[in-house]
Parts: C-alpha cells; sequence; structure tokens
C-alpha cells in the first residue's frame, strides 16, 4: 500500500490533473448539450435509457443526492418531453421512469456527439495506454463506490442504522433497562429546585458580601463562629378590615408571646414588636390602625424552607386576626411552588396539544404516539440524568430547567419526528414497502438535516455554560435534553418504524408528502420581484415596534405569582399601610477595625446615618443611633448648645443676683462697722458694772454676816434688825433689775449676732454654688474648645474664658475670707452664749437672795415666834452669795471675750468689704464675658441646619441600658460590625428604587470620609434590592458574553453545514432582528397595555437563546432545501425551496408555538412572557422575516450566496448536483 511521501506526490499530481481534466472536459460537454439541457439532465437521461423499470429513489441512491433534487430535474425533463412517469399496475403510487421517443432520439445523438469528443482525446493513447488507463479508471471509481461514494462518513452512518435496525430489541431493552434504572434512583427534582435552584448572586458582589459580615454577626450572636446560621428577615403581618380592637390586639399578643415561648422549636432568632419597645408604635402600627407588624429572624437550622414555614403558620393558628407571613425568603418559596404548578399545567397542555396536532398531521390512530412516546422517554431520562449532575456536580439549576425542557424538547421533537415519519413514509412507497431499505434512506436524507438541526439548538443552548450567572446556566441542561432526544430519534424511532412498518399510518393510506405552500411561494416569488418593496414592508412591519421599545425590565418577583399566595398579600399589605420600603428593607453593613460603642463610633454611624438619609428617595434610615428612623435630638450639638445656653441664662441671672446680694451686704457691713465698735464699747461698760456688781455682792455678803451675827449674838435689837433686812431687800432687787436688763441686752447682742452668723452662712452657701457652677460652666466651655478646635483663635471666647478664670480665683478668695469671718462670729457667738448662761445662773442667784431677804424681813417682823428660823434663813443666804460672785467672774471673763471679739470683727470687716466689691467687680466682668458666650452660643442653637452643627453623645449615656439595646440589635457581640437599614420610598423590586444602591455607596464613603473609621473599615450592601441589582449588573454582562459565544457557534454550524460564509450571516440578522421585534411587542403587550413596570429581567436573556436556538431550525430547513437546488439559478432554487417547505416550515412552527403556548397557563409571570416572546418570534419569523427577507438576500448576492466556497461543492461531486450529497427535510 502506497504511504508517506510517493503517496502524497502522487496525490497532489492527480489533484492537479484532476483539476484541469474536469474543468475542461465539464466545458466542451456543456457546450455539446442542445438548448438549455444540463449536464445534470443528459446525466438522468443516459441512466433512465439503461434501466427498464427506474425510480426517483433510485436515482437519489445513485447519483447520491437528494429526493428533491431528483424529483426537480425530473420534473423539468417531463416539460421537456424527454420522460414520462408511468404508474405501476399494482401500487399506483409507485411511479417509474422512462424515456420518450423524444428521449431516446437525444439520448442517441449526445451519446454520438460525445463519443466523437472523448474519441478525439483516447486516440491519443496506444492501445496498451488506454487499457491501462480505463482499467484505472474503473478501479477508482468501484473504490468509490464501495468506500467513498457517499460524503465523507455516509457509509459508517449508514452502517449505524443498519445496527440499530437489526438490534432493535436490544435496543428497546436497554432503552427501558437506562430509563427505569434512572427514574427509580434519580434524585427528586423538585426538592433539588428549592434546595439548589434559588437564585444567588455569585462571589465578589455587595450582596453576597453584605451576607458573609450578616453571617459574622450572627454567628457571634449564636456564639459560634463556624455556624450560627444567617437569620432570613420575616414580616409577620396582622391586619383587620376595620381598626384592630383592644381585644384583638390582646389577641396578636398573645399569638407573639407564643412564637417567643416556641423560638427554639420554630427556628427564631429575634422578635421585635411595639409591645416589647413602645418606641417602635410609629413604625409597626399603621396610623388608621388596621395593620400591626411583627419582624422576625428566622433560621432554618438544616430543615426545608417548607417545613420551616409550616411551623411558623401552624404555630398561630389559634390567632384568628388575619395573618400574612412574608419577606424574601418566603416570596421565593412561593415561586418555587408556582413554578412547580405551572410546570405540571405545562406538561398536560402540551401532551393534549401534541396528540391533537399529531392526530391531524398523520391521519392516524398510531403514528402520533410514536412522537409523544419517544420525546416522553427522552425527557424522562434526561430530566433524571440533569438531577444527577445536580445532586452530585452541581449542575446549575433554576425555576426554568424543567418547563424549558418541556417546552424545548417536545417541540422540536415532534417536529423531528414529523420529518421522519412523514419521510418514512414516502420511502415506503417509492420502494415496494421494504422497511429497512426505507429507514436507511430517510436517515441518510431527513436523518442528517434532522442532526444538523438538533446540533445548531444543541450548541445554542450549550453556549450558555460560558455565562458566569447559575441562572443562566441551569439552560444548559436544554442542551443535555436536546443530546438525549437525538440519540432516542435514532435509536427508538428506527425501532418503531421497524416493528410497525406500514401500520404506524393505519387506518390512513394517503401520501403524506407536504404539498407545495402557495403563501410561501408567493411571498417568494413578490420578494424576488420587488426586492425593495419586500424590504419596505419588512420595514414597516417592524419599525413600529422596535422605535417603541424602551427596554424596560422588572426584577418584582410578586409579579411571577400573583395575590394568591399570603407572601403577596402580606407584601401588599406592608406597602399600602406603611409604604413599600418597610416590608424588604435594604441593610448597609459597616465593619471596622474598632469598636464603635464610644462616643467617637457613634458619632461616626450618626454621621454614616444622615449621609444616607439624604439620598433622594430614602424614606428613612435605622441604626444603633437612632433605632426608632429618626435622630435622637438630644445629642445634636446645637440641642446640647441650646440647653447649656439656658443654663447659662441661669448662671447669669444668679451671678447678677448673688454679685446684687453681696453689693448689698458689702454696704450693710459698712454700715454695721459703727454698731459694731459701739457693741465693744458697751462690753467694757459691761465688764464695768459686773465688777460693780461684784463688789456690792461682797458688801452684801458682810453685811449678813454682820446680821446673823447679831442674830446668833442676840446683842442687836428687832428694829435694828428690820433697817438692815430692808436695806439689803433694796440692795438685792436693784441687783436683780440691773442683772436682767444685761441678760436682755446679751441675748439681743446674741440674737443680732446670729442674724449676722446666719447672712453670712447664706452668703457663704451661694458663694459655693457660684464657685461649682463657675467650676461646671469652666468644663462646658472648656468643652466647646475641644470640641471645636477653631474656638481657640476666636477673641470672644479668649475673654471669656480668662474672665472666667479671675472670677474662680476672686471665688476662691471670697471663699477663704467668708470661711474666716464665720468661725471668728462663730466664737463671739458662742461667747455671747456662755455669757448668757452665767448671767442666766447670776439672775437666778439674785432671785433667790431677793427672796431670802423678803423671807429675811417677815421673819424679823414675827423674830419673837421664829428667831431660830431667821439664823437659818439668813445662813442659807450668806451659803448663795460666792456662787453669785463665781457666776459674776465668769460673766465678766465673757464679757471680756465679747469685748476682744467685737475688736477683731471691727478690725476684719474692712477686709471684708474689700472682698465683697473685689467679688462684685469679678462677678460683673464674669457676667460680660457669659454674655459673649450666650452671643455664639445663640447663632450656633439657632443654625439653619442643626446636622451640619455637630452630633455627640456622652460617655455616660452610651451606658444607658435603651443605648445597649439598640446596639445589641444593630452591632455584633464585639461591636466591630453594625448595620443600617435603609427604607426606601419606593418599591424595593422596582428599576428605579435599584439605582440607589450606587449612591448608598457613595453616602457611606462621605460618611465614613475624615473620621478614625475610615483606614480600617469596610461596608457592604445587603437586601432584595441590592441583591437585585447586583443580578442586574451580572444580567446585562452575561447577555452580552452569552450572544457573543452563542452567535459564533451556530454561525459555525452553518458554515460548516451550507459552506458559505455569506448565508449564516445573513440567516443571523434575520434572526436577530426578529428577536428584538418580539421583545419590543412582548415590552407592548405586557407594559404599555397591561401596566407592568417592565418585562421580567430574565425574558431578554431566554428569549434570546430560546428564538435563536429555534429559529436556526426553520433556517436550517429552508436554506439545506435551497442548496439541494443548487444546480438551479440562485432565484429559482429558492422560490423552489420555499414552495416545498413553507408548509413544512409552517407547521413545525405551529406545534414548536403550541408547546410554548402551553405555558400561558401556568401563572408564572416569567414564563408568560417567556412564552408571549417566543410566540411572536416565531410567528414573525415564519410568517414574515424568512419569506420577505431571506429571497430578497438570495437575489442581491447570486452566486456569491457560496462564498468564498463557490467553486466547490458539498460532497465528492463537481460542479453540478450529480454526484454530490444532499440533505433532505
Amino acid at each position: 500500500m502506497l504511504e508517506g511521501p510517493k503517496l502524497h506526490d502522487l496525490i497532489e499530481r492527480y489533484k492537479a490533473a484532476m483539476f484541469t481534466v474536469n474543468r475542461r472536459m465539464t466545458a466542451l460537454l456543456r457546450d455539446e448539450m442542445p438548448g438549455d439541457l444540463t449536464l445534470d439532465q443528459f446525466a438522468i437521461i443516459q441512466y433512465v435509457g439503461t434501466r427498464d423499470d427506474c425510480t426517483s429513489t433510485e436515482l437519489a441512491d445513485v447519483f447520491c443526492v437528494g429526493k428533491s433534487s431528483i424529483t426537480a430535474i425530473v420534473t423539468r425533463l417531463v416539460d421537456k418531453g424527454l420522460i414520462v412517469r408511468s404508474p405501476d399496475g399494482k401500487d399506483r403510487r409507485v411511479l417509474y421512469l422512462r424515456l420518450t421517443e423524444a428521449g431516446e432520439r437525444m439520448g442517441a445523438d449526445l451519446n454520438e456527439r460525445i463519443g466523437s469528443l472523448l474519441g478525439a482525446y483516447v486516440s491519443a493513447f496506444d492501445e496498451a495506454e488506454a487499457d491501462q488507463f480505463i482499467d484505472t479508471y474503473e478501479k477508482l471509481a468501484r473504490v468509490i463506490m464501495q468506500g467513498g461514494g457517499e460524503a465523507s462518513g455516509g457509509e459508517e452512518w449508514r452502517d449505524f442504522m443498519k445496527s440499530i435496525v437489526k438490534f432493535r430489541w436490544a435496543v428497546l431493552a436497554l432503552w427501558l433497562a437506562v430509563v427505569a434504572g434512572l427514574v427509580l434512583t434519580a434524585p427528586n427534582m423538585a426538592d433539588l429546585v428549592r434546595e439548589k435552584g434559588q437564585i444567588t448572586v455569585p462571589d465578589g458582589y455587595t450582596s453576597t458580601n453584605a451576607g458573609e459580615l450578616l453571617h459574622e454577626r450572627d454567628a457571634q450572636r449564636a456564639g459560634d463562629e463556624e455556624g450560627g446560621g444567617r437569620g432570613n428577615a420575616t414580616v409577620l403581618v396582622f391586619h383587620g378590615d376595620a381598626a384592630l380592637a383592644d381585644a384583638q390586639m390582646s389577641e396578636i399578643k398573645a399569638g407573639i408571646d407564643k412564637l417567643k415561648a416556641e423560638k427554639a422549636k420554630l427556628g427564631i432568632g429575634s422578635v421585635t414588636t411595639h409591645f416589647d419597645t413602645p418606641e417602635l408604635k410609629d413604625q409597626m402600627v399603621s396610623k388608621d390602625g388596621k395593620t400591626v407588624l411583627a419582624l422576625l429572624t428566622v433560621n432554618t437550622g438544616g430543615r426545608e424552607l417548607s417545613e420551616v414555614r409550616e411551623g411558623l403558620t401552624d404555630a398561630l393558628s389559634d390567632v384568628k386576626v388575619d395573618h400574612y407571613y412574608t419577606g424574601n425568603w418566603i416570596i421565593q418559596e412561593d415561586v418555587v411552588e408556582s413554578s412547580q404548578e405551572g410546570l405540571h399545567k405545562t406538561e398536560y397542555i402540551t401532551v393534549i396539544f401534541i396528540l391533537a396536532i399529531l392526530f391531524l398531521v398523520f391521519r392516524s390512530a398510531i403514528a402520533p404516539f410514536i412522537p409523544l412516546v419517544t420525546v416522553g422517554i427522552s425527557y424522562i431520562a434526561a430530566q433524571s440524568v440533569v438531577s444527577y449532575l445536580v445532586k452530585y456536580l452541581d449542575f446549575p439549576l433554576s425555576n426554568f430547567t424543567q418547563i424549558f425542557m418541556v417546552a424545548v424538547m417536545f417541540g422540536i421533537g415532534t417536529d423531528y419526528c414529523i420529518l421522519l415519519i412523514s419521510r418514512f413514509k414516502e420511502e415506503l412507497a417509492h420502494n415496494g414497502g421494504d422497511k429497512v431499505d426505507a429507514i436507511l434512506t430517510t436517515y441518510r436524507t431527513a436523518g442528517k438535516t434532522v442532526m444538523y438541526a438538533g446540533l445548531a439548538v444543541l450548541v445554542g443552548f450549550a453556549c450558555i455554560g460560558f455565562s458566569a450567572f447559575s441562572l443562566y446556566q441551569s439552560a444548559v441542561a436544554v442542551a443535555v435534553g436536546v443530546g438525549v432526544l437525538l440519540i432516542a430519534l435514532v435509536t427508538l424511532v428506527p425501532f418503531f418504524m421497524a416493528v410497525l412498518g406500514k401500520a404506524i399510518f393505519w387506518p390512513t393510506r394517503g401520501s403524506l408528502e407536504h404539498k407545495p405552500s402557495r403563501f410561501w411561494g408567493a411571498m417568494g416569488s413578490f420578494s424576488l420581484k420587488r426586492p425593495l418593496l419586500s424590504l419596505l414592508v419588512l420595514a414597516v412591519v417592524l419599525a413600529p415596534f422596535l422605535s417603541i421599545y424602551k427596554g424596560a425590565i422588572s426584577f418584582n418577583s410578586l409579579d411571577e405569582i400573583g395575590e394568591r399566595y399570603d407572601s403577596v398579600k402580606g407584601f401588599n399589605l406592608i406597602a399600602d399601610s406603611f409604604g413599600p420600603g418597610e416590608s424588604l428593607t435594604t441593610t448597609v453593613v459597616l465593619k471596622t477595625d474598632k469598636a464603635i460603642d464610644t462616643s467617637e463610633g457613634l458619632a461616626m454611624i450618626e454621621r454614616v446615618s444622615r449621609e444616607l438619609a439624604g439620598v433622594d428617595g430614602v424614606k428613612a434610615v435605622r441604626s444603633a443611633t437612632r433605632p426608632t428612623g429618626e435622630a435622637p435630638k438630644d445629642f445634636q450639638v446645637t440641642q446640647q448648645v441650646d440647653t447649656l445656653g439656658s443654663g447659662l441664662d441661669q448662671g447669669a441671672e444668679g451671678i447678677g443676683q448673688v454679685s446684687k446680694g453681696l453689693a448689698d451686704a458689702s454696704k450693710s457691713l459698712s454700715a454695721n462697722a459703727s454698731k459694731l465698735s459701739g457693741a465693744a464699747e458697751g462690753a467694757d461698760e459691761l465688764v464695768a458694772g459686773t465688777q460693780s456688781l461684784k463688789s456690792g455682792i461682797a458688801q452684801l455678803e458682810s453685811g449678813l454676816k454682820v446680821v446673823q451675827n447679831g442674830l446668833k449674838s442676840g446683842t442687836a435689837g428687832a428694829g435694828e434688825l428690820r433697817e438692815g433686812a430692808a436695806q439689803a431687800k433694796k440692795s438685792a432687787d436693784q441687783l436683780l433689775a440691773a442683772s436682767r436688763k444685761l441678760e436682755a441686752s446679751y441675748k439681743q447682742l446674741a440674737s443680732g449676732l446670729e442674724q449676722l452668723g446666719a447672712g453670712y452662712g447664706d452668703i457663704a452657701a451661694k458663694q459655693k454654688a457660684l464657685a461649682d457652677g463657675l467650676a461646671d460652666l469652666g468644663k462646658g466651655i472648656g468643652g466647646l474648645g475641644d470640641k471645636y478646635p477653631e474656638l481657640a483663635s476666636d477673641a470672644d471666647y479668649q475673654r471669656a474664658v480668662a474672665s472666667l478664670g479671675q472670677l474662680q480665683s476672686s471665688a476662691s478668695q471670697l471663699a477663704g475670707g467668708l470661711s474666716q469671718l464665720n468661725a471668728k462670729l462663730d466664737g463671739a457667738t458662742a461667747g455671747l452664749k456662755q455669757a448668757n448662761a452665767g448671767l442666766a445662773q447670776a439672775a437666778d442667784g439674785q432671785a433667790q437672795l431677793s427672796a431670802g431677804l423678803a423671807k429675811l424681813a417677815s421673819g424679823i417682823g414675827s423674830l419673837q415666834s421664829g428667831l431660830d428660823q431667821a439664823v437659818d434663813g439668813q445662813g442659807q443666804i450668806i451659803g448663795q452669795l460666792p456662787g453669785v460672785t463665781g457666776g459674776l467672774d465668769k460673766l465678766a471673763d465673757g464679757q471680756r471675750q465679747l469685748g476682744e471679739g467685737f475688736a477683731q470683727l471691727n478690725d476684719q470687716l474692712g477686709e471684708l468689704t474689700s472682698g465683697l466689691d473685689k467679688s462684685v467687680n469679678g462677678l460683673d466682668q464674669v457676667s460680660g464675658g457669659l454674655k459673649s458666650a450666650q452671643d455664639y452660643i445663640g447663632e450656633l442653637s439657632s443654625a439653619s441646619d442643626s446636622d451640619l452643627s455637630g452630633w455627640f453623645i456622652p460617655a455616660d449615656a452610651i451606658q444607658r441600658a435603651d443605648f445597649q439595646q439598640a446596639l445589641d440589635v444593630y452591632a455584633s457581640k464585639d461591636r466591630k460590625i453594625t448595620t443600617f437599614d435603609v427604607i426606601f420610598s419606593g418599591n424595593p423590586y422596582e428599576l428605579e428604587t435599584m439605582k440607589l444602591i450606587e449612591p448608598l455607596q457613595e453616602a457611606a464613603d462621605r460618611g465614613l470620609k475624615g473620621t478614625a473609621y475610615a483606614a480600617g473599615s469596610t461596608h457592604e450592601i445587603g437586601g432584595v434590592t441590592s441583591a437585585n441589582n447586583d443580578l442586574n449588573e451580572i444580567s446585562s454582562a452575561d447577555y452580552a458574553r452569552t450572544v457573543v459565544l452563542m452567535l459564533i457557534g451556530i454561525g459555525l454550524i452553518l458554515i460548516f453545514m451550507f459552506r458559505s460564509i455569506v448565508i449564516p450571516i445573513y440567516l443571523v440578522v434575520s434572526l436577530i432582528g426578529t428577536y428584538y421585534t418580539s421583545l419590543a411587542i412582548t415590552e407592548l403587550i405586557f407594559v404599555r397595555m397591561l401596566g407592568h413596570s417592565g418585562t421580567s429581567w430574565t425574558v431578554p436573556f431566554f428569549g434570546f437563546v430560546l428564538l435563536i436556538a429555534l429559529g436556526v431550525d426553520y433556517s436550517i430547513f429552508l436554506m439545506d432545501r435551497f442548496r439541494e437546488y443548487r444546480d438551479l439559478p440562485p432565484q429559482e432554487a429558492i422560490l423552489k425551496a420555499m414552495r416545498n417547505m413553507g408548509t413544512v416550515i409552517l407547521s413545525a412552527a405551529l406545534i414548536l408555538g403550541g408547546t410554548f403556548a402551553a405555558m400561558l397557563p401556568s401563572g408564572v409571570m416569567s414564563l408568560l412572557q417567556i412564552a408571549t416572546m417566543v410566540l411572536c418570534g416565531l410567528f414573525l419569523y415564519a410568517v414574515i422575516v424568512l419569506p420577505l427577507f431571506v429571497p430578497v438576500m438570495v437575489r442581491t448576492f447570486g452566486e456569491a450566496n457560496w462564498w468564498p466556497f463557490m467553486g466547490r461543492r458539498s460532497g465528492a461531486g463537481g460542479d453540478s448536483a450529480v454526484g454530490r450529497m444532499s440533505h433532505e427535510a
């Protein structure tokens, strides 16, 4: 066997020689053809002339072309009167081809002329060379027919189909075993959709990062750094038709208390209500009193979401007040449930619709069930395969996966089955009922068209796997389904064909060949004759829709399922009663490198809160510093300054009063200076009087002793005694009066000193309060300096600080003087009290003396009867006199001390008066400084924007229980992660609201800028609005990437199939134009007519994938037939292809459209919109775009349609259709 360089050299020589011979010989032979007879037609005439009974099928096999190409050539020869069709005597459906007399003459003449032409060239060889050349050429023909008579791979394909038919029962058994095994062991798809089919944002986006930070916070709260679970925000809505009565509120509270009691069982992490926090009443009870909210954090704890939800619902089964749970996770759970219900509806409707269409198409009781069984088994097997891939390989999955698999597999699967079964019946009619031959021919022609079309769909959906978004990737499952379907089409359908044969079409016996489409024929003729007008009509149809297309999309999950679900009812109640933003808040999560529970940290939080609240479209912001959504005014600097200003007003007023009191005291002291001097002199006189009194007492004592002695001796007479007693009593009475007067003076002086001491004590107390107030004022003014460093350069502020310092110094000096003065006054008062005690004791003795003298006089009067008694009484009196004398000595000492005290007091009074005058001057200066401070503070407190004037919270306020409670809610356990709940004015799902995420990021940056927390912090935004914003960004990027990849993949398939670059380009252009127009029509229906905010955000992507992948099938059906007629002029070929394929394409569009129409009753809004778009697209493409646009392009490019392969054919032949491979649809 030849190989290596020698073989390569021979091949190159052969190619060069073959090119020259074929090109020149073809041109020579064409010159010999009479009139408009082509070489293809001559070849047919020559072959038919050698056969008695020849059929079109036989010609197609011999010349290795599609039967439609042979039929077209034969029809032309029939029209020329060169061939006649004769029906078989036994089966009139079988037509034999025979030459007419004119055909026989034409054949004989051409054979003669061609023989003369070839003879001239063969005669150039000698006999040996000629024999060798012919033998070699015949051998090449045999080799080609045995191994390469068909296109590359054709024989292998035929052998493969023979094996399928031969082992058909084994194939069926294998299918049944595999499907049974898959069904019995495959994971439940519905459970997988709930577990892994939710829409998630990939890592690296802000909503995902925020979720991780919240997870870290929750883990801290749960005390488990590795777990703890991420709480699902849930809103419990209670509602009544009228304002809720007290009894209903009590019932609601009891229900909430039950939830708290069963927190561990239900997986509830926290419960927030206005019952526990009355400050939240405005936020959690509607103004009309009809709606009450409770906020829950629910952890699944590894349980299914449906199980968690069921537990929450059962816990409140006894509460009669209408109540609903809502929240993003509950809404998504309802979306899953709705999609599963929609899937089942779609499956049932699809089966019924397909059966109805198939009965109409086949008019048979058996044939309709072959596509249904084939596609049904394929779907079951593919779904099981996908479930395994999802379970064990994390294959992407979504709510759309199963529905799209149903729609696409049943749609194209039915179309492909119709093509195969229809062609099978045609072949049975042409080959005398040979089932095996009919199957092989069917799959050699129509089978390959189906494979190419299916491959285009498979590639289209497989390209989605290159997207980054899991939702989009989930459509790759359709590619898996299409792959399984193609396997079933080449294994199961041949089984039914081989087993049932003609019985498939029982009871009908008519032909299933599609009649030429008059509609497509008319459209094609119009487009070819009037191309510009055709394009104008196309523009008139498409342009109006494209001109009004706005690209409005919606991320509203509520539209997906409608108001029949409680989650949607609850959301709408919140939106109506509180505003839509209350139900699904957006959370800004801030993580810092140091704790935020400090004055500085909380000031930063308030600053960020203020910036977030300032974003246009934000209704309120809740954070650690504003848990109710409103900023606490007590901590605003303007409010604190206003309070300080009020204190300064009171301080200034008090200082004024103290200044006036001190001035009055100074005047009073100056006025009383002379009185103090008089009091000192009076004290000296008192000392002298006391000394005189003491001398009198001494004389009295001497006299009394004399009397006593006289009594004892009896020498004195009674008259003398009486006179002496009378004189003594008189002296005693005088002394008693003087003592009483002195005692009264002392008491008056003591009272005055006590009043003076009390006055000075009051002054001292006020002075102390003044000193304390001045100290606090100093701290406050110093705090202002610390808070606002710019005051350090303020002159008024510096003067106030200096005056305050002088005042504090004067106050200290005054305090010292008052302290000394009060000490002296206390000493004087004590001396007076001691003197008063002595005087009282002396007066009492004098009173007793007077009483004794009285008794003495009486005794003397009765001397005769009581001399003895007089002697005793006299002794008693004498005995009392020393006590009186001692009291007078003490009194004298006290009087001397009093005099000295008055003298010292009089000396210090000048100093005190001078100090008071200085204090008055100092207070006047402080009052002036306070006035300046009041003016500045007044300007600060009256600032137009109180937020811009500063915010400060004292350290002791942070430790309050209410503040700690707010920190527990809005901060992590280590106080390094804090959250801000942002409530939007608009619907959280709306696109306009989603646009606020970026401004929120910028606002958070502004709030952190310039703070001590800016360097080591990170902030992210979570919540459904942020997640949808990320999804919008992801979907936009993925959409562009997937579109490019998908168009490239399908374009390569078309280039390979048609051996052209031009045809794929304008086919892709036609598909893209159809896509945008159908998208515009869908927006017109759902947005402008039905009032939705936009089409679902998934519609543009999935609509593109479905419409392009499925629409390209119709392009392949049409252009593959056009390629079969390549031997004809392009305009004639496309018109003939359109007439033959119009009915096929319209029927296929009807069936595929019907499967998507089955999605309309699903109740899932996105599916409704996708189905509407695909239906519009299929109608536009099959009825308007293909028949108007493609013929114009074919006419425009002419032979350039096949550029850059214009000189080549899609098979082994040369220039003509004879000898090339073609794919029959």
